[in-house]
């Protein structure tokens, strides 16, 4: 009855995105928040018509997201609740996965894509965060999984299925809109015009989106411009080059040996340019952008690619199941992949999963306080995460003089130095936190007496008394 019940395409799909849900799940409260996932707390918390002001100033392409965890939070601001829609997210990431490369292949591709995915550090790493990129990923998929319906069943309900999700698209992240233009190569090289402009259409949305954020390209300034062979091993990292390396080389070698594997399928030859242009187009183009125009690469942005790189892997193992000895190096491959990767799946889920463990800080603030304490924190970057786990503390902040959601971006605006005495005055003890090696000096009339260093050399915490 259970094997009647998966053997569909629906059953399949939905046993994959259950399962992966409770991969999820596993130790999704477990590591401390992260410096991204703290502004969008901070930013969820934060009044509408502050928000609002926000993000006419910094940061406008996540709107919809902190619009929607300012909702989601009033239920609860625990580090589980909040990473809960992204879980959810990279669960049906994973369902439509499996799903196009069943679709595209057979059912054993199916279940070999969603456990290549499932297994990669990116996946699991975005499933415990609290940003929408999980949700750029099984947005992207799930369009590119109906636009190939499409091409070879035109259909009315599905075309309107396939534009909704190319308008909820940009509203996860702009950069996943660029799938649209994968979509455009592969109607043309199937010379489908009439669908090739219906992937344009579906880019408008993108631009759209584009257009309205571009006067905020400061927020992603500070990327850098890596080098070709810097911005392959971020992308290498971010997945793991344990799981990467050997995944990239089935993808390749069934891209190359696709006509052999597509007898008997109805397969053409366009679907090696569909994965092709997926999965080596958006970081190109990206990389393109950032040393020629402005720093947009950031490897975090093409989560949305993975599929790409996983059906054509599934493709290939699940070509070399129909003999025996076929399935048993399919299992030797796929075993060894899943053995590689429990070390990074197990440290990513635990306390220090998201690095450097800005609780540890906290509670050194905690212990030591005294009543007439305040906090200097300039940076937002170091300061969120701490200020999380500080909520039921309430250090003020007396180098600001107004209040950050007041002046519109995530940055404290520090008051001027003659200024200082008269802010401090009912202040015996600061508590500065920094980056280490960023010069951050310390208020006019008070000594360093005590610092603290975060893992991994992320954050520096300073108790300064008066002197």
């Amino acid at each position: 009855m259970v094997r009647r019940l998966i053997s569909g395409a629906a059953g399949q799909a939905l046993t994959v995105g259950l399962v992966s849900f409770v991969l999820a799940l596993i130790g999704i409260g477990g590591s401390d928040i992260g410096g991204d996932e703290a502004v969008s707390w901070w930013s969820s918390q934060l009044e509408w018509t502050s928000l609002a002001r926000v993000l006419g100033h910094q940061d406008m392409n996540f709107g919809p997201y902190y619009a929607f965890q300012h909702v989601w939070t009033l239920v609860s601001t625990d580090v589980w609740w909040m990473r809960l829609p992204s879980a959810t997210g990279a669960a049906v990431a994973a369902a439509g996965t499996a799903g196009l490369a069943r679709y595209l292949f057979n059912a054993k591709a199916g279940w070999l894509a969603g456990l290549l995915l499932v297994v990669s550090l990116s996946w699991v790493a975005f499933a415990q965060e609290i940003r929408p990129y999980s949700w750029a990923l099984a947005l992207a998929t799930l369009a590119t999984w109906a636009f190939v319906r499409l091409c070879d069943r035109p259909a009315g309900r599905l075309t309107a299925v396939y534009l909704l999700l190319m308008l909820l698209l940009p509203l996860a992240h702009l950069f996943a809109g660029m799938v649209a233009g994968v979509h455009l190569l592969y109607a043309l090289s199937r010379r489908e015009f009439r669908l090739a402009g219906l992937a344009a259409l579906g880019v408008l949305p993108s631009l759209a989106v584009a257009v309205i954020v571009s006067a905020q390209v400061k927020q992603v300034a500070q990327l850098g411009v890596p080098t070709p062979l810097a911005a392959v091993r971020e992308w290498v990292g971010l997945n793991s080059a344990w799981w990467y390396v050997p995944v990239a080389l089935l993808a390749a070698a069934s891209l190359l040996l696709h006509r052999r594997l597509s007898v008997g399928t109805g397969r053409s030859r366009a679907d090696v340019i569909l994965f092709a242009s997926w999965w080596i187009l958006p970081p190109l183009l990206l990389w393109v952008a950032t040393a020629l125009i402005t720093p947009v690469y950031a490897a975090r942005y093409l989560l949305w690619t993975l599929p790409a790189i996983v059906i054509p892997a599934a493709g290939l193992l699940s070509g070399l199941m129909v003999r025996a000895t076929g399935r048993v190096a399919v299992a030797v491959v796929v075993s060894g992949l899943i053995v590689a990767m429990i070390p990074a799946q197990v440290q990513v889920r635990s306390g220090s999963g998201h690095f450097w463990e800005p609780q540890s800080l906290a509670n050194t603030i905690k212990s030591m306080r005294g009543p007439s304490d305040a906090l200097v924190a300039p940076d937002y970057g170091v300061r969120f995460p701490v200020m999380y786990y500080l909520q039921d503390v309430g250090l003020p902040e007396p180098l600001v003089t107004v209040p950050a959601e007041e002046v519109g971006t995530f940055d404290p605006k520090v008051v001027a130095v003659q200024n200082e005495p008269a802010q401090l005055a009912s202040f015996s003890r600061v508590w500065l936190l920094s980056r280490p090696g960023e010069i951050h000096r310390l208020p006019s009339g008070f000594c360093a007496q005590e610092s603290w260093t975060s893992r991994f050399n992320v954050a520096a915490l300073t108790l300064a008394n008066r002197c």
